[in-house]
């Protein structure tokens, strides 16, 4: 628990029982420091565990992180008008002011020393979690009062994020965020709309000597899927993917007959050239240890084993898709078998040898969707993208849900269906990133995998160690944060080294 010295406060310091008797607690802090975003992150976790609405940590992190932000920013602000000997208050002093604010604060020493002030002049943001037995009630307020210029803005963004129909129309609109409420709010109230909430669950109150925000959910709201607005355009794209590929059908078919037999299996093999090269360059990879190169199919099935040239089979038969439908896109499958290494490595790390071929799968095709969202409108999939990693988003899950109608894993989901892959392999991926919401039968394997994605999202710039998911810290036994970066290390080790004797052989 936060000692006297720590970034923020808990109170009571025993949230959890707290949560458990029904008694109001709150989180308070000046930043939101990556130590802060964890607990935060862990603290609604179990807030939201408690009322059985797991389901919606994604939308409502994302909501209550975009407020948090603005009320920092306001904070922030403040200081920089006292600083600067300005009256806020003042209209010319405040038009002044706002014009050297946004080219002086965010990214630049001024405005690091901002932030490090925040504390010392006690300018802090609270996020009060409200105890009610029919709805879930935020109270996030910051120790400064909002000006009535200030006030009008938002209430116009607010007006705004539920008059769009799309978040792309947000996207062309000249939105001024100079008050820390434009398209970030937008989008974040229109999570809330596309939910079935009502303009009313986001509230923002004038108050003496402080600013509040109020967020009221019915706890008894069910997200309907009628709320996924799932375009025709999208339903068409998955009807009209090919079926998976007839040879590999059969093959996968013969390997799960107990009387066939390795030449039967070779000899189907044989008629694809292709999967012959790939089994022929699996089977002498640096991944299975041979006396001698394998030259022939039937001596690579064996070295392989029936579950390698499962996985083998499916690799390859959506390799087919991709490069007959989707080339372009080509790059976010080579993307893909970097994730399914870690997600193998992890499972043979963790002892759970019977698991890695499974995950390499799923962890190969967790990005399936992508594929087929770029496919559709690639410059919105792209400015999706792009949106998320600037709001420090987890994922785009939520942003594709707005502007596509449907995340990328869903439609993975939808896609391996239509293939009809089995259970487990559909689960893991239509989870892979939101683990939270993870069917109990299915939690290992969609832990793993989220754990490979997250690794990968790590490289990429787009997550944080400290954001992980705290039950799959607990689950896979990842004591803190150094023993997490050590196991990204070694991944990352191993899997440079297996290219470069891939590259060499």
């Amino acid at each position: 628990m936060p000692g006297s010295n720590s970034t923020f406060i808990i109170n009571p310091q025993n949230y959890k029982e707290a949560i458990r008797q029904g008694s109001d607690f709150y989180i308070q802090f000046s930043t939101f420091s990556p130590e802060v975003e964890s607990t935060f992150s862990k603290v609604l976790h179990v807030y939201l565990e408690k009322s059985d609405l797991l389901y919606m940590k994604g939308m409502l992190y994302t909501v209550l992180k975009e407020i948090i932000n603005n009320a920092i920013k306001a904070n922030v602000k403040r200081l920089y008008f006292k600083m600067k000997g300005l009256n806020i208050k003042d209209e010319d002093d405040y038009r002044k002011g706002m014009i050297a604010f946004k080219k002086e604060t965010y990214g630049t020493e001024t405005g690091d020393e901002l932030f490090e002030k925040l504390r010392a002049e006690k300018l802090t943001v609270r996020v009060q979690f409200k105890n009610d037995q029919n709805k879930l009630i935020f109270h996030i307020i910051n120790n400064i009062q909002i000006l009535v210029d200030e006030l009008a803005k938002i209430e116009e963004r607010i007006e705004k994020a539920y008059a769009y129909n799309d978040i792309s129309e947000a996207f062309d609109d000249v939105l001024d965020d100079s008050e820390g409420a434009g398209l970030g709010l937008i989008m974040a109230l229109m999570l809330f709309k596309n939910i079935g909430l009502p303009q009313q669950t986001y509230r923002l109150l004038k108050k003496e000597n402080m600013t509040v925000s109020i967020i009221t959910i019915p706890q008894n709201m069910v997200r309907s899927r009628a709320h996924k607005k799932l375009t025709n355009e999208i339903i068409n794209e998955v009807e009209r993917l090919p079926s998976f590929p007839a040879n590999v059908i059969e093959i996968q078919r013969l390997c799960n007959k107990k009387d066939s037999t390795i030449k039967q299996i070779s000899e189907k093999i044989r008629i694809d050239p292709g999967l012959t090269a790939d089994l022929l360059k699996l089977a002498n990879s640096a991944g299975y240890i041979t006396s001698g190169r394998t030259d022939t199919i039937e001596d690579a099935v064996k070295v392989i084993g029936l579950k390698g040239l499962n996985t083998l089979l499916v690799a390859s038969g959506v390799q087919k898709v991709i490069q007959a439908k989707y080339k372009r896109f080509e790059k976010i499958w080579h993307i893909s078998h970097k994730r399914a290494f870690y997600a193998q490595r992890i499972a043979i790390q963790l002892q759970r040898n019977n698991l890695s071929e499974f995950v390499y799968l799923a962890g190969l095709l967790a990005d399936i969707g992508t594929i087929i969202l770029l496919s559709l409108n690639p410059e919105r999939a792209e400015k999706i993208r792009e949106i998320a990693g600037m709001r420090g988003m987890e994922t785009s899950n939520l942003l594709e849900e707005m502007s596509l109608g449907i995340s990328h894993a869903t439609l993975g989901k939808l896609i391996l269906s239509k293939w009809k892959f089995n259970q487990a392999l559909i689960k893991t991926v239509e989870f892979h990133n939101r683990p939270y919401m993870a069917p109990e039968k299915f939690k290992e394997l969609i832990y793993i995998v989220y754990l490979a994605n997250f690794f990968s999202e790590i490289e990429d710039g787009k997550s944080k160690y400290e954001l992980i998911d705290e039950d799959v810290l607990e689950n896979l036994k990842i004591k803190n944060k150094e023993h997490l970066q050590m196991i990204h290390k070694k991944l990352l080790d191993d899997y440079e080294n297996t290219i470069e004797k891939s590259a060499s052989s």
